[in-house]
């Protein structure tokens, strides 16, 4: 998943992914000072600081003086197109960030270098985010180093909570009772939501198919079975239908793009975002920064009492190329990026989630409430074709057609679960 807004706020999705590769000798590292050559580095825009990037390559040279890092700045917007040429070639570059849903791909592919023999040299390998590991491990070998996160909870009005009487819910219950509160307080408001959820928004949706023991899809004997029409993930989609129906007046066919603006604009008390949206919200240009001291945050509710319901962690992974020739050189840059010292700036520098939970408590402010959120993740289908699914928008028309009541959600459930096993099988 690709993060959407620059560092400069809080990261909420993104994924790095690096290539490992086949060729080069053990014998790079052994010898620092005596190495040469230029390791070529691929990060996304908005995925670092430049001032991170500076020091880590600053820190690269004292212990490789002759060595030249090229870090090169990619696009989200033609990125898949740049990858699959480049490692169709013979020189793809060394060290690559990826989206965490494309790496399954690229390892499948054969594109990424096997690196689970390394994982014990990167810092805290024993605690990196569940999801994110995951989402670099294919048939149990490891082909990618998590980079950065970004999770989802509740963003809600202050001011708009105390005025109807209500505090934050700690049960899906409590959250339904407090969002019939909230539009009762604001009945004169014919463009108001409780919770302003829109019907495409199926990154908000998946917590409550997780929370009651469903999932998208389960694996056996190496085949997909698509199980969003099980009993446990209906009950989630049937919760969120109530929810939505009850409490929310965005666009049952439009996506999350606009939530922002209308929270910004005085007509939503809460909203299912990413970190990153309170710099969005508060922007002086596009949003409302007289909201500053009004914005709390709290975890999107699980429907047991006291406890968070799982959320997609979006992020990066850093990889490296398998036709690297610099394998050993490339494993030990990826090593300093998100090695301690640098994993630590990125969390207070950058405002993004680190890659392990020894480092959750560096959130601050309401911050804090988005960086444990990612203690309890997980992720969509680690198949080679999940990019499939989401091209085909299964989930965001399954969605729509529940919300809109255009079909039941026996019945939308089982023609995305169809779609999904045809998909994820390698079927068009």
């Amino acid at each position: 998943m690709r993060l959407r807004k620059p560092w400069v706020t809080v990261a909420s999705v993104a994924v790095a992914l690096i290539a490992a590769a086949c060729g080069g000798s053990s014998s790079e590292t052994n010898n620092p000072s005596s190495q040469t050559g230029t390791l070529t580095v691929w990060l996304m825009n908005g995925s670092a600081p430049q001032t991170v990037i500076d020091e880590v390559n600053a820190d690269f040279k004292v212990k490789y003086p002759n060595v030249t890092v090229k870090v090169e700045i990619q696009q989200w917007g033609d990125i898949g197109t740049k990858l699959d040429t480049a490692f169709g070639g013979s020189t793809p570059p060394d060290v690559v960030e990826l989206g965490n849903t494309l790496v399954a791909k690229y390892a499948a592919a054969g594109a990424l270098e096997d690196i689970t023999g390394k994982k014990t040299s990167f810092d805290n390998a024993s605690t990196w985010l569940q999801s994110l590991t995951d989402s670099c491990t294919q048939n149990g070998k490891l082909y990618c180093v998590p980079y950065y996160a970004g999770s989802r909870a509740i963003i809600y009005r202050k001011d708009f909570f105390a005025s109807a009487g209500v505090t934050p819910p700690d049960s899906l219950d409590s959250l339904l009772t407090a969002g019939q509160k909230l539009m009762a307080a604001h009945s004169s408001d014919p463009n108001f939501s409780a919770l302003y959820f829109p019907g495409k928004y199926w990154y908000a949706a998946l917590p409550f198919v997780w929370d009651f023991g469903g999932d998208i899809a389960t694996q056996s004997g190496g085949k997909w079975q698509g199980s969003l029409n099980s009993s446990s993930a209906q009950q989630g989609l049937t919760t969120l239908s109530t929810l939505v129906s009850s409490l929310s007046r965005a666009d049952k066919t439009g996506d999350e793009a606009k939530q922002d603006a209308a929270f910004a604009q005085g007509h939503v008390a809460m909203i299912i975002a990413n970190g990153w949206e309170v710099g969005v919200i508060l922007d002086p240009k596009a949003g409302n920064p007289a909201l500053k001291d009004q914005l709390g945050a709290f975890p999107i509710p699980s429907h047991n009492a006291g406890q968070s319901a799982p959320v997609f962690l979006g992020g990066s992974d850093l990889g490296i190329a398998a036709k690297s020739k610099h394998v050993d050189l490339a494993n030990a840059w990826v090593q300093m990026l998100t090695g301690n010292k640098h994993m630590a700036e990125m969390a207070t520098v950058g405002g993004v989630i680190p890659n392990n939970t020894s480092m959750l408590n560096l959130g601050t402010g309401i911050n804090t409430t988005f960086y444990n959120a990612a203690k309890n993740s997980k992720f969509v289908p680690n198949s080679q074709n999940w990019a499939g699914v989401e091209n085909a928008n299964v989930l965001p028309d399954m969605l729509v057609k529940i919300f809109t009541k255009q079909q039941s959600i026996p019945d939308a459930t089982k023609a995305a679960s169809d779609r999904i096993t045809t998909i994820l099988n390698g079927g068009g």
